[in-house]
């Protein structure tokens, strides 16, 4: 029944209170492949309107009771004919006139006599500006229900994350202190039997401390991440001098340098104040350097430096690099390339570090470094003054 009412042809409801006119355009319409029903008065109009639910009114405007503006102003008044394009036929020439018509909500006009040509373009073309507009309208109900159901979607996963990343974050601080226990209690365990085990049997407990220790990091990794999620680690936020946090990191990181026969080395200012999570930024340009020895040839460079407002850490390193297509994922959690595969990790050092640049309202990018690889942190972190 539907597809049937979609294949008729349009209606047009004309009102006139002289029978002659009214029969030369019904006929005319008619020969053009129009569906026409008609009104005679007003009051006729209102009615008849609000029952066929024409796709335009052709509505003559001097007649007797009400006249074509009242009639075309109470149905811009209903809401189930307010939608109808309406077209004056009018005798009147005035510009004044005219313009009485478009400010009551009318489309458009002909003027009287008719011209039944012009009549028919001016029917036509307000009748296709009908349906593009019914279609758009269709079109644009469709496009926010779909925007409302991916909303919806979007809403259920972003709470599914949320649920899963509290479940892991409850799991990490449920289990990180009996875990720590049992590391103190096995490395009492380890010094009491140094004097009685052989060296294979000791070497294999110390391996299981190592791996302790590992579970132990991990744990500590989502719980920082859980706080920069949170946003809890602002409060953390102090006037700092990012050269000397720098230094320390390199300086840490030095006696696995020399061990691996790598170059570790930093330049930069010997003062950068900053207002920084001291802790958190240790641990990231750690996480850089730990992450760059790996890798590295013959040497590690970290540089430091600011402009526009920002401070970057740059931390670069002369190994294979990574392939343009891992560059973006290589900062997900738990995500490991190719090349990584058989080095320690778990794959959180560079998820904390871009939380730690987000919580600094900053960057953390992976450029090529002909050979290998940089990765710069840049930090928004202008110390505080007054």
């Amino acid at each position: 029944m539907t597809e049937e009412l979609e294949c008729l042809a349009p209606l047009v409801l004309v009102v006139d209170d002289t029978a002659s006119n009214l029969g030369l355009v019904v006929d005319f319409l008619e020969g053009n492949d129009l569906r026409v029903s008609i009104a005679r008065d007003g009051e006729e109009a209102l009615r008849r309107a609000d029952l066929v639910h024409p796709d335009l009114i052709l509505l003559d405007v001097m007649m007797p009771g009400l006249d074509g503006f009242e009639v075309c102003r109470r149905l811009k008044d209903n809401p189930r004919t307010r939608a109808v394009p309406v077209i004056f036929m009018t005798s009147l020439s005035q510009t004044e006139d005219k313009t009485a018509g478009f400010h009551v909500g009318a489309v458009d006009y002909v003027t009287k006599p008719l011209q039944m040509e012009e009549l028919l373009a001016r029917v036509k073309t307000h009748l296709k500006l009908g349906r593009l507009q019914k279609t758009l309208k269709e079109q644009n109900a469709r496009l926010q229900e779909e925007v409302r159901s991916r909303e919806a979607a979007q809403d259920a996963l972003i709470e599914m994350i949320n649920s899963v990343r509290n479940t892991s974050n409850a799991i990490a601080h449920d289990l990180r202190t009996p875990l720590t226990e049992f590391r103190f209690r096995m490395e009492a365990m380890i010094l009491d039997l140094k004097t009685k085990v052989d060296g294979e049997t000791l070497e294999r407990l110390e391996g299981a401390l190592s791996d302790i220790d590992r579970v132990i990091g991990i744990f500590n990794a989502l719980l920082r991440l859980a706080e920069i999620d949170a946003g809890v680690r602002r409060s953390g936020f102090v006037d700092s001098d990012l050269a000397h946090i720098a230094a320390e990191a390199v300086e840490f990181y030095q006696p696995l340098a020399e061990l691996r026969g790598l170059a570790l080395t930093l330049s930069g200012p010997e003062s950068l104040p900053g207002l920084v999570d001291p802790l958190l930024l240790a641990q990231a340009i750690g996480n850089l350097i730990d992450n760059a020895l790996k890798f590295a040839r013959t040497q590690v460079h970290v540089h430091l430096g600011d402009a526009d407002g920002l401070i970057e850490v740059a931390v670069a390193d002369d190994g294979p690099g990574v392939a343009d297509a891992e560059k973006v994922k290589v900062t997900e959690r738990f995500y490991r390339g190719d090349a990584s595969r058989g080095t320690p990790g778990v794959g959180l050092g560079l998820a904390l570090v871009r939380g730690v640049a987000t919580l600094h309202r900053g960057t953390l990018t992976l450029e090529d470094n002909e050979p290998g690889l940089v990765v710069k942190l840049a930090l928004a972190c202008s110390p505080r003054h007054g």
